[in-house]
């Protein structure tokens, strides 16, 4: 284990060595903001499969859904700028959607009706860009946009990089550059060599992820099948390519870097817009109850977002209360129990 922590926030050292001492983590960094002071920045075990190269404090992990606020903020970014307005339809900027009822905000809230692709596709199809989004726009929707909410798992960023590059001609990529943190779409070559090897927890756990959660969970996650495999995870098409919703790769430092930088990326009034509760009811992905923002899941005490495989970040609702925001990504692909002693850590210390 290497990094630092400011006094008083030892026991989260203490957390994140216990962690990789009894194996439950392989490789992972976190990272924690209080007040804008980087006050926890922390990394270790190994970046490969092999056990050859350490976790340095540069190397970045795929954290699946723990980026799904970036892609949003993106999409914001563009709406603060004028480019794009939050209740027009998604068919004025992605021509060939070419449904009306629909509208950006229910993108962002997860309420657009398209959580799953009805067209069976291959992991290669999911990651070409046009192959996917044509699919999208292909699919009926599962409801009326609006009425319903469900996380949507695999099309989510899909939909709002269509709505993106309809309007500007950027990508989510390329705005999400602009925000200067350690979290990337679509890796450079450099950034790529930089990538831990991820590794299933157990064997059986891409079929765990995906069976036992319903039937909407396993058209959503399950299509394309075999995304979840090793050689998908590691292959060029998934560092290099964008697949929103789920393929961010970031440092625990930049993540959280991300949510302390929100009040520079987005003007006060927006994103106080954008962290409010916009959609809440049950799930029909998650089947539980649910409050959406436009990007960010968020309860009475946090805001934020985890990532199937265990990566997590976010921090307390609205600032209002401790004002900290932490970040967990992790190449061990589990459960949340680390993510959440690291935050029970944190809390405790504050």
């Amino acid at each position: 284990m290497e990094g630092t922590v400011a006094a008083g926030f030892e026991p989260v050292a203490d957390t994140f060595r216990e962690l990789l001492d009894t194996g439950a983590e392989t490789g992972a960094s976190v990272a924690a903001y209080v007040h804008g002071d980087l006050v926890v920045d922390l990394w270790g075990g190994w970046a490969d499969a092999a056990r050859t190269r350490p976790w340095q404090a540069g190397t970045l992990a795929t954290v699946f859904s723990a980026g799904k606020p970036v892609a949003a903020a993106a999409v914001l970014r563009r709406i603060a700028d004028g480019a794009i307005e939050l209740d027009r339809p998604i068919a004025e900027y992605w021509k060939a959607f070419g449904r009306p009822t629909a509208t950006v905000r229910h993108a962002l809230a997860h309420q657009a009706g398209l959580p799953a692709v009805a067209e069976p596709l291959t992991p290669a199809e999911a990651l070409d860009w046009d192959r996917f989004t044509a699919a999208i726009a292909a699919t009926p929707f599962e409801w009326e946009p609006g009425t319903a909410v469900g996380e949507h798992a695999l099309t989510y960023g899909n939909i709002l990089g269509a709505i993106l590059r309809g309007a500007t001609g950027e990508t989510v990529g390329d705005v999400v550059r602009t925000f200067g943190v350690d979290v990337h779409f679509g890796l450079s070559g450099v950034d790529a060599a930089r990538c831990a090897e991820v590794e299933h927890g157990v064997p059986t756990w891409p079929a765990d992820s995906i069976d036992g959660h319903g039937d909407l969970w396993a058209r959503a996650l399950g299509n394309p099948a075999g995304l979840l495999a090793t050689e998908v995870l590691n292959g060029p098409a998934w560092r290099t390519g964008e697949l929103p919703a789920v393929n961010a790769h970031a440092t625990a430092r930049g993540l959280a870097g991300f949510y302390a930088a929100l009040p520079r990326i987005l003007p006060p009034e927006l994103l106080a817009e954008a962290l409010a509760p916009q959609a809440d009811g049950f799930d029909l992905l998650l089947q539980e109850d649910a409050v959406w923002t436009l990007g960010w899941r968020r309860d009475e005490t946090w805001i934020g977002m985890g990532g199937i495989g265990g990566s997590s970040a976010g921090g307390s609702s609205a600032g209002e209360r401790t004002d900290y925001w932490m970040a967990y990504v992790t190449r061990r692909l589990a459960g949340h129990d680390r993510s959440n002693a690291l935050y029970d850590a944190v809390e405790a210390c504050l």
